[in-house]
């Protein structure tokens, strides 16, 4: 059993690629404090009892004893007292897993021959796995965070003090004397130490395309720049010291870089979709949509955060007729779920925004590469 708020890309694809019937996916929005998750099991045993009905159409009464059995026993281990904003629960295909999210989802039952992974999806979009570096000529900091939940990482390398010469220290001064430089001579210990936060950081991230956020007052993060390598991304810069601040306190001050970052994200996305309209290469069809994902030509594939279509394939036409009512036989219970997954394994790129940001077709749009 795996439970928790992170997904890494490799778990996300192997989800994706899982096929079989029935996979279950439900999602639900949970609480985080009391009284209100004192509902949330009760709304767990109603999801349940939609899956059985569900299934009560399609399989034997032995085969839905067995999942509603599994449901119930997975309900039981999950800890209702300590969840975050949602919950997703995938079983099936010998897979059994319930991830705790730090962002809001819709209640839904999906049963289908895949995972739907979309809220997954949108939260690895929307929130991002990252990092904060807090440098200080104290001791720098390093937090691990996906969302509003951050993580102060502990290890042999941090947090990571300077035990170098400094004004006004009585145990490491710095040195004096005729053509002696003590300013020049302590620059030089700070850059060795900042050199040695940076490799620190690398070691630690071991990522290449990693999200950084870097903490500090001017001249610390003029020293990390003079010394630090460019294999990593950094997204933001705050000015201040945080050396002291709780992980509350951090995580309440880089909420606005992370969102000045998303926005930046998605007016780049509008342009590169801009871009592909000029050229003729894009579509608004849900239809050629679902084609061209498959087929490896969608490049770009923008779409707002909370719009879903159920709806039902047409073989003959070619076509998708949209339906209310999800639980209805030979019904897809999402078809972006479906769009967005070919669009990522085809390497395409997946961009969610905010309602009304689309300048042409309505919530969602696709560049193509031919």
């Amino acid at each position: 059993m795996q439970h928790h708020s992170y997904v890494s890309s490799e778990e996300l694809r192997a989800l994706q690629e899982m096929r079989g019937y029935p996979l279950i996916t439900i999602a639900m929005p949970t609480h985080r404090s009391f009284p209100d998750n004192t509902q949330d099991p009760i709304r767990f045993k109603n999801l349940v009892r939609q899956v059985r009905e569900r299934l009560h159409l399609e399989l034997s009464k032995r085969d839905v004893a067995t999942v509603v059995a599994q449901l119930e026993s997975l309900a039981e281990r999950i800890d209702w007292a300590h969840t975050l904003d949602g919950l997703i629960i995938f079983l099936g295909a010998e897979i059994e897993r319930f991830i705790y999210l730090p962002i809001t989802v819709g209640e839904r039952v999906v049963v289908d021959e895949t995972f739907a992974t979309r809220d997954l999806v949108v939260a690895q979009e929307a929130l991002l796995r990252y990092w904060v570096l807090a440098l200080s000529t104290e001791k720098s900091r390093l937090f691990e965070g996906w969302g509003d939940q951050l993580i102060e990482v502990e290890s042999e390398y941090f947090p990571m003090l300077y035990e170098g010469p400094r004004t006004g220290d009585p145990e490491q001064p710095l040195p004096g004397g005729f053509g002696i430089n003590p300013s020049k001579y302590r620059d030089e210990h700070y850059r060795h130490y900042f050199r040695r936060v940076d490799e620190a950081l690398r070691t630690t991230i071991r990522d290449p395309k990693a999200l950084v956020v870097v903490i500090g007052v001017v001249r610390n993060r003029a020293y990390f720049h003079e010394v630090r390598s460019g294999n990593y991304e950094i997204i933001a810069e705050i000015d201040g010291n945080i050396e002291r601040d709780s992980i509350h306190q951090v995580a309440t001050s880089i909420q606005p870089a992370l969102e000045s970052y998303f926005d930046r994200r998605a007016r780049a996305a509008i342009v590169d979709l801009g871009k592909s309209i000029a050229q003729g290469l894009y579509t608004c069809s849900l239809a050629d949509m679902w084609h061209f994902s498959r087929q490896g030509r969608a490049s770009l594939l923008v779409v707002e955060r909370n719009y879903a279509v159920a709806g039902r394939w047409d073989e003959q036409k070619k076509s998708f007729t949209i339906v209310e009512d999800p639980t209805e036989p030979g019904v897809i219970d999402d078809i972006l779920d479906d769009i967005i997954e070919a669009t990522l394994m085809h390497g395409g790129r997946v961009e969610f925004i905010r309602a009304g940001m689309l300048p042409s077709c309505e919530h969602i749009a696709m560049g193509l590469r031919y």
